[in-house]
C-alpha cells in the first residue's frame, strides 16, 4: 500500500516535513490511526483532514477516540486555526513511526 503524504498549505507552514506514524491504543495494543504528522514535536492532536486511515469509523460527529476495548484516546474539538482535531490523552496512546 502506497501512502501519499497531503502537500497543502499545513504542511508548508511546519518547514515541509512530514512523518507517517501509527497511533495505537496503550491497553490493548491496537493499531487505531495512520497519521501525517507536519513539522517536529509531540504528538498532541490528530487532525481529520491529516489522518490517512483508520480502524474504526470517524467523522465530525464522533465525539471521543475511542479504542474497542472501550479505552477513550481522546476527545473531539475544534483547533484555533478552525480545522477538527482528536486532542489526544497523553498516557492512552502509543505513537510509532511508520517504516512504508
Amino acid at each position: 500500500m502506497s501512502i501519499k503524504l497531503k502537500k497543502d498549505k499545513y504542511f508548508r507552514e511546519r518547514g515541509g516535513s512530514a512523518k507517517i506514524i501509527d497511533v495505537s491504543c496503550s491497553n490493548c495494543g491496537k493499531r487505531i490511526l495512520v497519521y501525517q504528522k507536519d513539522g517536529p514535536g509531540w504528538l498532541k492532536r490528530c487532525y481529520l483532514n491529516r489522518i490517512l486511515s483508520s480502524s474504526i469509523p470517524l467523522s465530525s460527529s464522533t465525539e471521543n477516540l475511542v479504542c474497542s476495548c472501550g479505552q477513550i484516546l481522546g476527545s473531539l474539538s475544534k483547533h484555533k486555526d478552525g480545522r477538527q482535531a482528536f486532542f489526544l490523552i497523553r498516557s492512552k496512546f502509543k505513537r510509532l513511526n511508520n517504516k512504508r
